[in-house]
């Protein structure tokens, strides 16, 4: 599937935003983990979502959809079974990361694979070697730290020290830890993408897990941890709510509205707001949760992209149309997501005349005058959704290849886009 889009001034209505993804995964592994049945309430539902499933009933789960996007989980009480096929996490990260920390808490042998972003670009060293501190046995089959992955159990607890410049090998580390044999201690170097983690500690308060935080550099988890069934309904997604609200700031006479928004959720990507409204966007919000975005006059600023890494791309489009300069910072994880998002980005909106230019921890982009051309999707859903929101600024129109990655984490994407008045066609 491929977009075309033109130049699209004058974009006026309201976008329903999908559930949150991040916060669908940890509900769904928490109530895997659980003793008795939990209801998880309108989810993020995606391939990534399906694999999820597949792999935790391999743990030993069970998970039933219902009617109106209710799923039913019922949980193993925190006792593991090791999965009896090859656990497959297509192109999600956090699959393949949460998994691999929970297959530490199995008693046998269990093997872990994905597509190719998976075993070549993703990183897993930090995770096994800490893995290995802690009494597991956690390899990458071809010794380059990458998947696949084989791990033996179990976790004995102890102490183990990681990189922490990936917020998913904490996360996932956080959470095999509350199921360990004795309490574990992790020293985290390098502390990064700190919301991220921050969600992840939210739940584990959620759950009862018993932890101390030192400023996201240590902790102490107790293991062999309880937790009980819950019902929870998923927030919306603020990544998502950020194209429509930013393709409102950068096209000349329109308004966009995104209700239902939880101000008071631990997303990182929230954040963005504040640096948009710095810039000089017209943003304002309710108490019922409601954004309105007006187009603005933004103007270049440094701009330290850790707290909300996956926004590197949509930052990278907006200073290209704000003036002055923009520098992207503490972004260099940026080069092991979905795609290398910083070399993606450098070329993509070099090809539609932006001056871009890489740094060594992101990118420094100035104002420019856009135009349309044939891209690639890098099969990177936040890379499109980047792209779409630059070609309604362009002169003449963009054609995105390859875009049904979109579906990930806003599968209406390109009809809630066409809605609003935007020039965003899709082709088989």
């Amino acid at each position: 599937m491929d977009f075309t889009i033109d130049p699209s001034p004058n974009l006026h209505g309201q976008v329903a935003i999908p559930a949150n993804k991040s916060h669908s995964f940890r509900a769904l592994i928490m109530a895997g983990l659980a003793e008795g049945s939990s209801r998880i309430i309108a989810p993020a539902v995606s391939n990534d979502w399906m694999l999820g499933t597949e792999g935790l009933e391999r743990f030993g789960a069970t998970v039933e959809p219902h009617a109106n996007n209710v799923w039913e989980v019922i949980g193993t009480g925190g006792k593991l079974k090791t999965p009896d096929d090859v656990i497959h996490c297509g192109n999600s990260g956090i699959i393949l990361r949460f998994f691999t920390a929970l297959a530490g808490c199995c008693d046998g042998y269990t093997v872990l694979t994905g597509d190719e972003s998976l075993r070549h670009i993703r990183p897993m060293k930090p995770l096994l070697d800490a893995m290995g501190q802690l009494g597991a046995m956690a390899i990458s089959t071809k010794s380059d730290g990458h998947a696949p992955i084989i791990v033996k159990g179990r976790l004995r607890g102890g102490r183990a020290e990681l990189d922490g410049a990936d917020s998913q090998f904490v996360s996932a580390l956080l959470i095999a830890a509350a199921l360990a044999d004795a309490p574990t201690e992790l020293a985290v170097h390098d502390p990064g993408e700190k919301p991220w983690v921050g969600v992840t500690l939210d739940w584990m308060k959620r759950m009862g897990i018993e932890f101390e935080n030192d400023n996201f550099a240590s902790y102490l988890i107790r293991g062999r941890s309880k937790l009980s069934a819950f019902e929870y309904t998923v927030p919306l997604d603020w990544s998502a709510a950020l194209y429509p609200l930013t393709a409102a700031l950068v096209t000349s006479d329109s308004v966009v509205r995104v209700p239902g928004m939880d101000l008071g959720d631990t997303q990182g990507d929230k954040g963005v707001l504040e640096i948009l409204i710095e810039m000089g966007a017209d943003i304002s919000t309710d108490e019922k949760g409601s954004i309105v975005a007006k187009s603005s006059r933004l103007t270049g600023r440094k701009i330290d992209c850790n707290d909300f890494i996956d926004q590197l791309p949509l930052l990278a489009v907006i200073g290209a149309m704000a003036e002055g300069e923009t520098k992207l910072t503490n972004a260099a994880i940026c080069r092991e997501k979905e795609c290398n998002r910083i070399a993606a980005c450098v070329e993509t909106l070099s090809a539609m005349g932006a001056d871009i230019a890489e740094t060594d921890d992101g990118l420094v982009v100035r104002k420019s005058k856009l135009r349309g051309t044939e891209l690639s999707s890098y099969h990177d859903h936040r890379m499109v959704m980047a792209m779409s929101i630059a070609a309604l600024s362009a002169t003449g129109q963009t054609r995105i290849t390859d875009c049904s990655c979109v579906k990930k984490t806003f599968p209406q994407f390109q009809q809630a886009m066409q809605n609003i008045g935007a020039e965003v066609r899709k082709h088989a």
